[in-house]
């Protein structure tokens, strides 16, 4: 290839991979608030053979994935999504009850990737994730609840290099580099007595790592290995507080830093051809939220400088069977299950502002081949979540919040494959 068309080529994949940054906005829909929505391809299978290749979407899970197809190729997916979550207060401090009503804000997430041949055996490419986030915000602001939180946000983007080589025929390691850049806003209502709201507001980056393999034992298998490293958040933004509430919590603007540890991701995955038209799919993920021990603020504004939120989650567990199956020559079908094992495991682990428990994943997905070079995906997921309780503490206050969540969510999502 001529050096001018491999710049032309660069440049279009620059371009193809930078244009879903306008569109990314953040709504936690996997366990804690982990993002999801990566793949419009491997959400229809509820992400059963993600890290195992297929499409260059596979990137996110596994960086050996940037060696999926030869050439240039490209690829974004842009999901809406459509959560719910009502929060019922059951015992409050002044001991009123009531209901938050819908706590779930409609999200759009956005995912884009590139990847570049370089010679026979070694690829680069770069994927675009929004890997964390969270939005939400009661319909009732002025609910019991109000004083573990209102309006919560979590806004991560991720630049996430990467390289991949193939060792041995049938062997094929990938890394890469994470550089994300977070914000996030936090408000409660500070006061049960009426309304008090106080915000902390911030932004920070951070930097990881990824690493995976992929292993093709024969003509048809492929198994993949991803991994996705832990990152610290410190968001160093302001503490405002519009009302005095005593010695040690005076109306004002302060200075202020909010901490949150991210976890590490494992994920195993199984690509196995069962016929010329047929795949069998599966992932087996982890997720270390037991990093996530607490929500530590600290500012002048707070009494004694600093107040800590605990967490204290378990680990997260997902596992997903899912199957593809090619109608004709252009259309494929895909379909996948997934149960979730959620970190907020018991009462005193689940927070009201991150709605969350043991899910079920129901999901179905196509993909149709417009051209040689052109395909369109399509996927629709049901999360169903299982009912839990909650009982914790507002912040800085050893007073009790108690009550019942439920939630569930609908995901509708399209992509966009090129190969140039």
């Amino acid at each position: 290839m001529s050096r001018s068309k491999v710049k032309k080529h660069s440049l279009r994949l620059v371009s193809a991979t930078l244009a879903t940054l306008a569109t990314l906005s953040s709504h936690a829909l996997a366990g804690g608030f982990a993002v999801g929505e990566q793949s419009t391809v491997f959400l229809g299978s509820a992400t059963a053979g993600a890290a195992a290749g297929g499409t260059i979407g596979s990137m996110f899970w596994n960086p050996a994935a940037t060696a999926a197809l030869p050439g240039i190729n490209t690829e974004s997916s842009y999901s809406l999504i459509l959560p719910y979550g009502n929060v019922q207060v059951d015992h409050s401090p002044l001991g009123t009850t009531g209901s938050s009503g819908n706590v779930g804000i409609d999200a759009a997430v956005g995912a884009s990737y590139g990847t570049y041949q370089v010679s026979n055996d070694f690829w680069i490419g770069m994927a675009l994730n929004s890997p964390f986030g969270l939005a939400t915000k009661p319909e009732n602001t002025s609910y019991p609840g109000s004083i573990l939180g209102l309006t919560t946000k979590l806004v991560t983007f991720d630049a996430n290099p990467t390289f991949a080589y193939r060792i041995a025929p049938g062997i094929t390691i990938g890394a890469g580099v994470q550089i994300m850049w977070a914000q996030g806003k936090l408000q409660f209502n500070e006061n049960p007595f009426g309304s008090s709201v106080a915000q902390f507001t911030g932004t920070d980056w951070a930097f990881g790592g990824t690493a995976g393999i992929m292993i093709e034992p024969q003509k048809g298998t492929s198994i993949g290995l991803g991994y996705r490293s832990q990152m610290d958040l410190e968001l160093g933004g302001n503490f405002n507080r519009p009302h005095t509430l005593g010695a040690g919590r005076i109306a004002g603007s302060y200075g202020a830093t909010g901490t949150i540890n991210l976890p590490d991701i494992v994920t195993l995955s199984l690509r196995q051809e069962v016929s010329p038209y047929a795949r069998l799919l599966g992932t087996v993920e982890w997720t270390n939220w037991s990093r996530f021990k607490s929500l530590d603020l600290v500012s002048a504004g707070v009494p004694t400088g600093g107040t800590s939120i605990p967490a204290n989650w378990s680990d997260g567990w997902l596992f997903s069977v899912g199957g593809e199956y090619d109608y004709s020559a252009a259309l494929t079908l895909r379909s996948g299950v997934a149960y979730e094992l959620s970190p907020e495991d018991s009462a005193a682990k689940r927070f009201t502002t991150i709605p969350d428990n043991n899910r079920v994943w129901l999901n179905f997905g196509a993909s149709y081949k417009w051209s040689d070079t052109v395909s369109f995906d399509v996927a629709y997921s049901h999360i169903f979540v299982q009912d839990g309780g909650f009982n914790r503490h507002p912040p800085g206050s050893p007073a009790t919040v108690s009550g019942t969540i439920d939630a569930a969510a609908d995901i509708v999502s399209v992509g966009m494959r090129t190969v140039w």
